[in-house]
C-alpha cells in the first residue's frame, strides 16, 4: 500500500531502517536484551521534557504475593500535599517489553504539560508472567491507587486510566472492569493509544485487513506480534479472553468518557476502529482520533517527527479536558 499520507519525518525514519544493516529486531534476542534494547530504543527516539519541572518518586505496590514498583511524577510547582488529577499510564510493548524506564523521558513530559500526576507501574511481563498477569496487576493498581488516593497525591475523583498499545488495552479492560463493578472505584476517563483489542487475530482467528497492509515495514510485523502472543499466551484460546482482547467485553456500555487514539499505518488500526465504533454505539463519551499519517508507537519517535510529537499533545490534551473541574 502506497504511503504518500505518512508524516514525512516517519518515512524518512523507516526508509533509513530498511536501508540499514545493523541492529537486531528486538525478537531476535534474548528476553532481557530485548527489554534493555527498547528501552534504548524508546529514551532515545522519544519525547523529552526537563526533568527540574517535575519530581519523581519511586514507589512500590505491595500486591498479593506480589510486589510491583512504579514511578509517581508530580509537576514541581504544586505543593507535596495537593491533589491532583492522576494519570495511571501503562506502558506498551506487547506484554513481554517496555517499563516505566522506558517511558520516562513521556512521563516528565505528560506531568509537565497536563499539570498532573503520572504513575507508570511496571506490571509484570511475560513469559515469566504470562496472560492473565498484566491485566491482573493493573486492576489491583487501580483499585490500591482508589482505596488510599491522598498517599499517591490524587484527587481521587480525577483518577484516568491510560496507555498505549498493550497498555492501552489493559486501560480499557480496568475500565470495563470497573464498570462491572459499579459499588466500587470508578475512573474519572480512560486515554486509549492505537491499542490491542482483537488478539484472536495473531491465534488463527480472523485478521484484520490493516494488518496485511502494514504488517511489513512500519516496525510492528506480524512476526513481531507473533512473537508477543509466543510468549504471553499459555494456550491460544486466551486470546479470545476479553481481559486479552476487550473487543468482545460482552458488555461495554456505562464507560466513563474514553479518548481512543488510531493511527493510519498501524496494523492495529482496523481493531481500534472497531472499539472506537462499538463504544459508540454503546452510547458512550467518546472521542475517537485518527492520525492518519501516523505509525504505531508514535509517540515514542516523537523526538524525530513534530508531526509526532503534535499528535501525542492532541491526545493528551483531550484527556486533560476530562480531568478539569
Amino acid at each position: 500500500m502506497k504511503n504518500d499520507k505518512l508524516d514525512p519525518e516517519l518515512k524518512a525514519m523507516l526508509a533509513a531502517a530498511a536501508a540499514a544493516t545493523g541492529g537486531p529486531s528486538i525478537r531476535d534476542l534474548p528476553v532481557p536484551l530485548a527489554r534493555q534494547a527498547y528501552r534504548e530504543r524508546y529514551l532515545a527516539r522519544g519525547l523529552r521534557a526537563p526533568e527540574r519541572d517535575v519530581v519523581v518518586q519511586e514507589r512500590m505496590f505491595d500486591l498479593p504475593g506480589r510486589q510491583i514498583s512504579a514511578r509517581l511524577y508530580r509537576p514541581n510547582a504544586v505543593t507535596a500535599d495537593e491533589a491532583l488529577p492522576l494519570i495511571i499510564y501503562f506502558h506498551g510493548g506487547g506484554f513481554v517489553v517496555g517499563d516505566s524506564a522506558a517511558y520516562h523521558h513521556q512521563s516528565l513530559w505528560l506531568a509537565d504539560r497536563l499539570g498532573a500526576a503520572v504513575l507508570t507501574p511496571d506490571y509484570r511481563l511475560a513469559p515469566e508472567h504470562p496472560f492473565p498477569a498484566a491485566a491482573e496487576d493493573a486492576w489491583e493498581v487501580f483499585l490500591a491507587v482508589s482505596a488510599d488516593p491522598l498517599a499517591w497525591g490524587a484527587d481521587p475523583l480525577r483518577i484516568a486510566l491510560a496507555g498505549d498499545s498493550a497498555g492501552g488495552c489493559l486501560g480499557l479492560v480496568c475500565a470495563l472492569a470497573a464498570r462491572d463493578r459499579p459499588q466500587g472505584p470508578q475512573p474519572a476517563a480512560c486515554l486509549s493509544l492505537y491499542p490491542v483489542t482483537d488478539y484472536r487475530s495473531y491465534r488463527g482467528g480472523p485478521s484484520w485487513p490493516s494488518i496485511e497492509a502494514f504488517g511489513k515495514g512500519y516496525f510492528l510485523d506480524t512476526s513481531t506480534l507473533d512473537w508477543f502472543c509466543d510468549l504471553y499466551f499459555k494456550s491460544d484460546g486466551d486470546a479470545a479472553d476479553p481481559r486479552a482482547s476487550p473487543l468482545f467485553w460482552p458488555d461495554v456500555t456505562g464507560l466513563p468518557p474514553v479518548v481512543l487514539v488510531t493511527a493510519g499505518y498501524d496494523p492495529l488500526r482496523d481493531q481500534g476502529n472497531a472499539m472506537a465504533e462499538r463504544l459508540i454505539a454503546a452510547g458512550g463519551v467518546v472521542e475517537h482520533l485518527q492520525f492518519p499519517d501516523m505509525i504505531h508507537n508514535f509517540p515514542g519517535y516523537a523526538g524525530l517527527s513534530a508531526g509526532a510529537a503534535e499528535a501525542f499533545a492532541q491526545a493528551a490534551d483531550r484527556l486533560a479536558v476530562h480531568l478539569k473541574r
